[in-house]
């Protein structure tokens, strides 16, 4: 029944891009691009009629139409995370193809070490990658991340993709270097925190051959 739910081509990462939060049609076609209007619409409408989903009205501004998951919809987010976790250990696994803004928010709670980030609880990240907005704080053993208002963090990061954030947060490259390596980049804040932060974040070991 699960993979009824879920297994058709394009549900999974549907549901991954509303994790953190409603998104409108257009949202979800421009951070799936290969994904066509007529697909994304069959899937939208197959995942609403199981109950993962629903349409929702964005607050104003916005005043417009989106998609929400239902609270049993939210549930499934221990399973993407032990998927993504099980996909990484491949040695398949390529970290560096291209990634949704949403995506890459959702790597910080995947792999965070609690016992390495131990110092960063309480650190509160703001996320600016390309138009879209998250927040994200060390709570505990783990990272919560939402979207929303960047401007009152500990430690703001702007970047033009996912991929960009990738180079920071898993490529370690030196902030100088990264901040010289594209226009709009910025680390606004407590860097040494972040930098804290970036030592606690890792890949899981590759499966043994």
């Amino acid at each position: 029944m699960a993979l009824e739910f879920l297994g058709e081509r394009w549900s999974l990462l549907i549901v991954r891009e509303l994790l953190l939060g409603p998104r409108r049609f257009s949202e979800l076609r421009a951070d799936l691009p290969a994904i066509s209007a007529r697909v994304l619409t069959e899937r939208l409408n197959g995942l609403a009629e199981t109950g993962v989903l629903h349409k929702t009205m964005l607050p104003p501004p916005a005043s417009t139409e989106a998609y929400e998951l239902t609270p049993w919809g939210y549930e499934v987010l221990p399973i993407i995370r032990e998927m993504v976790l099980w996909a990484m250990r491949s040695d398949q696994h390529d970290g560096f193809l291209p990634m949704s803004a949403t995506a890459f928010a959702l790597t910080l709670p995947m792999t965070f070490d609690p016992v390495r980030g131990k110092d960063t609880r309480g650190l509160t990240l703001g996320l600016e990658i390309g138009h879209h907005r998250f927040v994200a704080w060390v709570a505990g053993a783990t990272v919560i991340v939402r979207r929303g208002d960047t401007s009152a963090q500990d430690v703001v990061v702007r970047a033009e993709s996912g991929n960009a954030m990738l180079a920071l947060f898993y490529g370690r490259m030196p902030f100088d270097v990264w901040l010289a390596a594209g226009e709009g980049r910025a680390i606004t804040g407590k860097a040494d925190e972040l930098s804290q932060l970036i030592a606690a974040l890792g890949w899981p070991e590759k499966v043994a051959a």
